[in-house]
């Protein structure tokens, strides 16, 4: 009797219930799902759109599929999603209010290889680990109370690359300098970043036959190889691929990939090795990071691995050096196709700094805003990171009025936003006034980024990027090195390089000569 009466119980549920669920079915079934974002036509179903990451510059491309698909289209490399945005409106909401949803990284498989399986801060994924590396990194190299702990460094850097230009040998008795920039560049900030790092016997400095010459050193054109070279194996075709088709490894990048990272472990044990024996038994007069990462790992092991020191020092490393010294050589460009910027510019230092004549110092910097304009309108032309560093989405969300499924990869055309011609007046054309007394305010150039992911360093970029091309306007007279105007094509890659390195000819001001023989 009990069971008949549960079984009528359960049929009169069921009876009652039914027509009101199958109802609701019914309704969910003919409610339409929100749209995706538009796609552009597919030249093959398995590929999707992969055949675009070969069209150099990709952010330019991408630039032209917007103006036909919208501010935010789909794009699929074989089986990933792609969201690709161009507008500063949805680049403020993807990296505003739905920042922690988009505040993970596409696990690429050269990511697993050039980042210690994803453990650099640059790679990792939003949540514990990244919050204690972004810890670690502010509070020992990128705070402001650091950057300017280490001022000394950067000038001393800056006035040393001042000397070797100046003793490089003049192409006629009396004549000018030819020179070539991002090398030397380069090499001046590898050296700043890497005595923030560490503590070294030997240094790139330029010192001996290497400065007279007006050389760079070899470790500097090693490592500046090496640093492009990861620039240039990350997110490439080859990381979307089928895991057949990679293991198979048509056109040796997988190889690549490996070589590349033995010879980064080799460089940062080196690196860690050195500054263990140059402290050994000696007084601690400056806090470098790679120290502090040494005594935590006494006190605790597992706090700070191995893995962890190498991950810290190499992003640190190879994001510091490209990314100030491909704004200096664009800045140093611009520059060069518009002389009497350079010249306010010029007269603007030699005003500050008055008599008698001395070099430029970093506490010199806030008092040059002109300066600071020039620097802003190269960044706002031309982005560290014209597509921002990939994100990925970690919920579904929907971003103006599209769903954006979980696991999407969302890239930020910053290159486009800079341009929009809706937000600025004569978008491509360099004109650093227009960031002077906030004229700007308001106006969105994310080449920094924003949000939680935003570059932690940009306080030390800025400083270190005014410092170096300051430096070369006090000291030097610039020209190009013919009639015509500098080439401005960019190169590819997931930071902005030119595609035509930029040579130049110089001499030392006559007001300056006597100082530069003092340093």
């Amino acid at each position: 009797m009990a069971m008949d009466a549960f079984s009528t119980i359960v049929l009169v549920a069921i009876t009652l219930l039914l027509p009101p669920l199958l109802s609701l079915v019914v309704q969910k079934l003919r409610r339409p799902f929100p749209p995706t974002p538009p796609e552009p036509p597919t030249p093959s179903p398995l590929a999707g759109h992969l055949h675009l990451l070969r069209k150099k510059p990709l952010h330019c491309t991408l630039a032209g599929l917007a103006f036909r698909h919208g501010d935010i289209f789909s794009l699929r490399f074989c089986s990933s999603r792609v969201a690709v945005i161009s507008s500063a409106a949805t680049a403020q909401l993807c990296l505003g209010a739905l920042d922690t949803g988009f505040a993970d990284r596409p696990r690429l498989p050269s990511g697993k290889v050039l980042s210690y399986d994803w453990s650099t801060m640059g790679h990792a994924n939003y949540g514990p680990y990244w919050r204690h590396l972004r810890r670690i990194t502010t509070a020992e190299f990128s705070s402001p109370e650091r950057v300017q702990h280490f001022a000394d460094v950067q000038v001393h850097a800056a006035r040393a690359m001042a000397r070797r230009l100046s003793r490089v040998p003049p192409l006629a008795p009396g004549g000018r300098a030819l020179v070539e920039i991002k090398s030397r560049l380069f090499e001046m900030i590898m050296n700043v970043i890497l005595d923030m790092i560490c503590t070294r016997t030997t240094c790139s400095r330029g010192d001996g036959q290497d400065e007279i010459a007006g050389g760079v050193s070899e470790e500097a054109r090693w490592f500046m190889a090496m640093a492009e070279e990861t620039i240039e194996l990350s997110s490439t075709v080859w990381d979307f691929l089928p895991a057949p088709a990679r293991w198979l490894d048509f056109g040796g990048v997988r190889r690549r990939l490996q070589r590349l990272q033995a010879s980064r472990t080799r460089f940062l044990q080196r690196l860690i090795k050195e500054h263990r024996e140059t402290e050994k038994g000696t007084e601690v007069t400056r806090r470098r990071m790679v120290g502090v990462l040494l005594e935590l790992q006494k006190n605790d092991p597992k706090a700070c691995s191995d893995q962890l020191i190498h991950s810290l020092c190499i992003s640190t490393l190879e994001a510091g050096t490209l990314s100030s010294a491909y704004t200096i050589e664009w800045a140093m460009s611009l520059l060069l196709n518009h002389p009497d910027i350079m010249k306010k510019a010029r007269d603007e230092i030699d005003a500050h700094i008055g008599k008698p004549k001395r070099l430029l110092e970093a506490t010199d910097l806030p008092k040059l805003p002109y300066l600071r304009c020039i620097i802003q309108e190269t960044l706002r032309l031309y982005p560290v990171v014209p597509l921002l560093v990939p994100r990925q989405s970690s919920v579904d969300c929907m971003v103006s009025g599209f769903h954006i499924p979980k696991g999407t990869m969302l890239l930020v055309n910053t290159f486009a936003i800079n341009r929009d011609p809706e937000t600025w007046e004569e978008p491509a054309t360099f004109i650093p006034e227009r960031f002077d007394n906030g004229r700007s305010h308001g106006k969105m150039a994310i080449s920094f980024g924003m949000g939680r992911r935003r570059c932690p360093a940009e306080n030390l970029g800025m400083q270190m990027v005014g410092l170096a091309l300051g430096t070369m306007i006090q000291c030097f007279d610039w020209e190009r090195v013919g009639t015509e105007l500098v080439d401005m094509a960019e190169g590819s890659g997931l930071t902005l390089p030119k595609k035509v390195p930029l040579e130049a000819r110089c001499q030392p001001r006559d007001s300056i000569v006597d100082l530069l023989s003092e340093i």
